[in-house]
């Protein structure tokens, strides 16, 4: 009989991205790297037959799937398999497969739960190369075949060198002593001469011109690269506030109450300035990240093009 569940902000076994890859690789003896490649849905076909056996033909599985029709095959075989058991967890495909983080990391932290209330026995016992037919999950970089070999070179003798007749060195003629290099004094060489006769000592204006703009390119470059630093860190931060948020909702709608709990809720949208997570850096100069957006953007509407 299957266990259907269901998962808040306030489910304890939850885990992090770094813990879910471990998890999945642990089981699957995969090489997954992040979240986001679980949007194949492969992976939650292996996981399924892990867990009720027979219950789907992984040779209708693609793997390592090349093109969207392979992802939406998966996904297809998963959903149907589901059905027959008798999951009812709703799985928008159209989102899963476009691999976005947010999306996938909640469908696996779901598949977590789901997981450890299914399980029955040791998943160790299970042969999960084997099973996928020894293919790799998902395919390893450099792995497309075995070196080409190369054809042995048979060693041959050196030629034997012809001794040439010596030819004796003409005399330079008046042209030639002309033609020759001004001779080097006191230990330097004159700079060779421009085609005004003057010697070019230092680099021309343009080349100053592009070099400034080069240093300007990489600072903007870096105050970029921080920016967007800043703005994950946001976005992780109030992601997990609105998890926290669904999960009261969840508690109330248990005690089948119409209200929130105000002093919880406020625990949850203030705890950022008590816990120190989640605060606004400052530049040297005392801007805040808003300002340094502003400064950025009018640093790139400032810009020359050369």
């Amino acid at each position: 009989m299957v266990v259907n569940v269901f998962i808040s902000a306030v489910t304890t076994d939850t885990l992090s991205r770094k813990e879910a890859v471990a998890w999945v690789n642990n089981l699957l003896k995969s090489h997954f790297t992040k979240v986001e490649e679980m949007a194949s849905g492969a992976a939650y076909c292996q996981l399924t037959h892990l867990l009720f056996a027979n219950s789907i033909n992984l040779r209708k599985v693609k793997f390592n799937p090349r093109s969207e029709p392979d992802i939406l095959t998966n996904w297809k075989v998963l959903t149907t398999a589901w059905k027959d058991l008798g999951i009812d967890k709703p799985v928008d495909v159209e989102k899963m497969k476009k691999a976005k983080f947010q999306d996938n990391m909640e469908f696996l932290q779901w598949f977590y739960k789901f997981f450890n209330a299914n399980l029955v026995g040791d998943a160790e016992d299970y042969d999960a190369v084997g099973a996928r037919f020894n293919e790799d999950l998902p395919a390893l970089k450099g792995s497309s075949g075995a070196r080409p070999a190369v054809a042995a070179v048979r060693p041959t003798a050196a030629p034997v060198a012809k001794p040439k007749a010596v030819v004796p060195a003409a005399a330079p003629t008046a042209a030639a002593k002309a033609s020759v290099a001004p001779t080097v004094r006191n230990g330097t060489r004159p700079a060779p001469a421009t085609s005004a006769g003057t010697r070019r000592s230092e680099p021309s204006q343009n080349e100053e011109l592009l070099k400034q703009e080069i240093e300007k390119q990489k600072s903007l470059a870096a105050d970029w690269e921080t920016m967007a630093k800043e703005m994950e860190s946001e976005r992780e931060f109030y992601y997990s506030m609105l998890q926290r948020v669904e999960g009261l909702v969840h508690e109330a709608e248990e005690l089948k109450s119409t209200t929130i709990d105000v002093e919880a809720l406020k625990a949850v949208l203030y705890q950022s300035n008590e816990e120190g997570e989640h605060e606004v850096e400052t530049t040297e100069n005392g801007a805040d990240s808003s300002q340094l957006r502003e400064a950025l953007q009018a640093n790139l509407d400032d810009t020359d093009t050369f």
